[in-house]
């Protein structure tokens, strides 16, 4: 199975983190692909020395992917030197979210 999430309220940082957390560890679910795609204002939490760094990089690790949405960061004067090491761009968020969802992936808003 494959799963985007889409993150964009800043106050969702942790409940995003700790969904694609859960989807991992959750044995019951055959998962192939975690990917976590941010944008407005939500692309904060994929910033290098941001509080939610060590988290992000952590789940990289263990094989869930970030794209943040360069329009986005354009848009809070930030570039892709600024995201955490590991985490991807897309163009738009949005079009990153419809070119999964086109490919199979489940969508989850939290």
């Amino acid at each position: 199975m494959r799963t985007v999430f889409h993150h964009s309220d800043p106050a969702e940082h942790e409940h995003v983190l700790a969904n694609a957390a859960n989807l991992l560890a959750d044995d019951t679910v055959d998962v192939d692909d975690v990917v976590v795609v941010a944008n407005a204002s939500g692309v904060r939490l994929l910033l290098a020395d941001g509080e939610h760094e060590e988290r992000v990089a952590d789940l990289v690790d263990d094989g869930v992917t970030f794209v943040a949405c360069r329009n986005s960061l354009e848009r809070r004067d930030y570039t892709p030197d600024d995201l955490t090491a590991g985490v991807d761009t897309a163009r738009s968020g949005v079009g990153e979210l419809t070119r999964r969802q086109s490919a199979g992936y489940a969508y989850v808003k939290p």
